[in-house]
């Protein structure tokens, strides 16, 4: 059989060679099956650089993952009970002298409307890194203090770029709320943080911090939820079966309008959506703060960071996570996957193109094997990581025979 497979590179050599080669892959894979399951997170993303494998192929294995994620997201029959959105638009800003920072007596009308309106607690996603006109800044904190909902604040934490001067502000001023805060950032995990865009994962603490939570998870903690899943991954919701949004979705003007006539049709209507929920108060300007997410593969447009934020809360609230696969099946998967790269490196150690072509089509049995452990137990597996298994074991057969093999 190996003398037919000479004409395409595989060279198994004589008995011995092929022992050897079958010894280092059981080894290779009972290795890579005792060490997977126990290494950090991210350890496979130094392998998977472009400079390591194709840069198409990176790709192809986010966009793999990627789409396993939004496979798994539920799909609500209708917007999440527990959560809107208000959104400061470009038309809300169009008559105020500046756009940024948002003027904070427009904030501080919007935070007492959407507090008379009966939320439960109300997450304003928006920085505080500067002052305003002194006056503003004075009213809007004593609004903040006096409203029945709890507040929630958030900012950029040390991983943030900002100038000593606005950071001291942003801590000034959330010393002086005494309300509850969590930090903004988004992308601080995983592959998120160096080479890709895409959120996928809900953000750790950065360790010392002042900013011990999330905005989401301070969000929750505000009214009464405090244990998080073990995975970071964030469950998403995908829009209602039945259309419309994740979440209920109002502009500024429109809460502003209601403020101006309390017991109007429109007040009502609107305390009927928004009673007993929490807001997440965010803008929405054109160009500004949207982010790819596995989503996105569905939907085609980037999020909103506060609709990230929501998506985050909504998985705390509801207890809801993505689930990797367990240990043992990582174990399995990852003794296989180092198995199959060895000897592919071993007996085509003399073809490239052959050892590439054999990675290629362990990756696709890989990304095979994904989808049926999704379709048949809903987790996630580590497509990245057994990739780069496969890789490092192909490259470990491939200098194996060389110094062994002969």
């Amino acid at each position: 059989m190996f003398n037919a497979f000479r004409h395409w590179g595989v060279d198994g050599g004589s008995a011995r060679v092929r022992l050897l080669g079958l010894m280092l892959a059981i080894v290779g894979a009972v290795a890579a099956a005792v060490a997977l399951p126990r290494l950090p997170q991210d350890w496979h993303l130094k392998i998977l650089a472009p400079g390591w494998m194709p840069h198409q192929l990176v790709k192809l294995i986010e966009y793999s993952n990627d789409l396993q994620v939004a496979l798994v997201a539920d799909r609500p029959a209708e917007p999440h009970p527990r959560i809107a959105l208000v959104l400061i638009g470009e038309e809300t800003l169009a008559d105020l002298p500046y756009v940024s920072p948002i003027d904070r007596n427009l904030l501080a009308r919007l935070v007492r409307a959407i507090d008379g309106l009966g939320a439960r607690a109300i997450g304003i996603d928006l920085l505080f890194d500067q002052a305003t006109e002194p006056e503003k800044d004075r009213a809007f904190l004593t609004t903040l203090a006096s409203r029945r909902a709890d507040i929630v604040l958030g900012g950029g934490d040390e991983r943030t770029p900002m100038n000593p001067r606005r950071r001291a502000w942003q801590d000034s001023f959330i010393d002086k709320a005494g309300k509850p805060f969590g930090f903004f950032n988004l992308r601080y995990d995983v592959r998120e943080a160096e080479q890709s865009n895409v959120v996928r994962a809900r953000a750790a603490a950065q360790p010392d911090s002042r900013y011990a939570r999330s905005f989401a998870e301070a969000v929750a903690a505000t009214v009464g939820t405090t244990a998080w899943p073990s995975s970071r991954r964030i469950p998403w919701l995908a829009p209602p079966r039945g259309g419309g949004d994740t979440f209920i979705t109002l502009d500024a003007d429109t809460i502003l309008l209601a403020e101006a006539d309390p017991q109007g049709p429109l007040a009502h209507a609107i305390e009927a959506q928004l009673d007993g929920r929490i807001v997440l108060v965010g803008a929405d300007l054109d160009g500004r703060d949207r982010h790819p997410t596995p989503l996105t593969l569905v939907t085609g447009e980037e999020m909103l960071g506060v609709a990230v934020h929501a998506q985050i809360l909504a998985g705390l609230l509801d207890g809801r996570s993505i689930e990797d696969i367990g240990a043992v099946g990582h174990a399995v998967l990852g003794f296989v996957a180092a198995f199959l790269g060895v000897l592919a490196g071993w007996f085509a150690a003399r073809s490239r193109l052959v050892l590439s072509a054999l990675i290629a089509t362990g990756v696709s049995l890989i990304i095979a094997t994904s989808a049926i452990t999704l379709w048949q137990s809903q987790e996630i597996v580590p497509l990245a990581a057994l990739a780069a298994t496969l890789a490092a074991g192909a490259v470990a057969g491939r200098f194996g025979r060389r110094w062994l093999g002969g």
